[in-house]
């Protein structure tokens, strides 16, 4: 498995587009047969993947593995053009971590990790969770990486790093602002597609004991006060007592859903609305299936969010 991963990178700082989806094609351990015409057929590539509760790799072949992933990370509910959309940014997100040589637990390719990784589950567990209409739900899925199958999104001929999250709450984030690394097709674009998440506004309450408990702040007086914020209006830092802590630091230790927050410190309580669920970065879900809802197809819906991007498509 090294080798390829080797080749594939070096392959890619060359930025040679045509030779990189064939160099893909030879040495990522597919079996090739040859017909009468003399064309050639590849099976897909096998990945090991750790399962975190389990303690344990599994060895299974990409697209059953996007079929898993997607049912993670998207609700089957979706428009079938939005679970499209997942299903292309999970193949790209997957293929982009196998060549960056990202290494995971006991040596793994990816994880299910949704922290450094993407999820996934299993069929069982699907059904387990949608008891009622799981044969139809699952079906959706699976349609849905069939229908997609070996498309990838590029830019400027290598896989793009495919990031999204749930709600964007009416703007994404850029790179630049999220982690301070500029990357031209993951802009701040404008989302009015999401509002059907419960997260796209959101209202929490919490106790000043509250607050210096899970912050950990000491002193009789707590204040919080925003620092600074990113050009999309997310926070960056506050300052919380005498500490400037990090917008993440605050949302991991209140529970909250995005960082794009409106903070109003009363004399017994800390109020935030906060727009949003998770890092803003990258491809709106909800926003997806609200493009699909008004009839654009996956592509358009991709191009909505990541700048510039073309699509190919590897064949096995």
């Amino acid at each position: 498995m090294k080798m390829w991963k080797y080749k594939l990178r070096n392959l890619i700082n060359k930025k040679r587009v045509i030779l990189l989806f064939f160099l893909l094609i030879i040495t990522l351990n597919w079996n090739k047969c040859l017909n009468k015409q003399n064309i050639y057929y590849y099976e897909e590539p096998t990945i090991r993947l750790f399962l975190t509760e389990q303690n344990k790799c599994i060895n299974i072949p990409l697209e059953e593995y996007l079929i898993g992933c997607v049912a993670a990370e998207m609700p089957s509910s979706f428009e079938a053009e939005a679970l499209k959309a997942q299903a292309v940014c999970a193949r790209t997100f997957a293929l982009r971590k196998c060549l960056d040589g990202k290494k995971y637990a006991d040596g793994a390719d990816l994880s299910d990790n949704p922290n450094n990784c993407q999820a996934y589950i299993d069929e069982k567990t699907f059904n387990e969770r949608h008891l009622d209409k799981n044969k139809i739900l699952y079906s959706k899925i699976i349609a849905a990486v069939q229908e997609t199958r070996g498309i990838i999104i590029t830019y400027q001929g290598e896989p793009i790093d495919a990031l999204y999250h749930s709600t964007c709450g009416g703007k994404t984030e850029s790179a630049k602002q999220a982690w301070g690394k500029d990357i031209t097709y993951l802009r701040s674009v404008k989302c009015g597609y999401c509002k059907d998440s419960a997260y796209y506004q959101r209202q929490q309450e919490f106790t000043w004991e509250q607050v210096k408990d899970r912050l950990h702040l000491t002193g009789s007086e707590i204040s919080i006060k925003v620092m600074a914020t990113t050009d999309s209006g997310r926070v960056k830092t506050v300052l919380a007592g005498n500490q400037k802590i990090s917008a993440e630091k605050l949302r991991q230790s209140l529970n909250l859903p995005s960082a794009w927050l409106n903070i109003k410190a009363g004399k017994n309580k800390l109020l935030i609305n906060s727009r949003g669920y998770g890092h803003g970065v990258g491809m709106c879900q909800f926003g997806a299936n609200g493009l699909a809802k008004q009839g654009n197809d996956y592509k358009k819906i991709l191009r909505t969010y990541y700048d510039g991007v073309d699509f190919r498509g590897l064949s096995y």
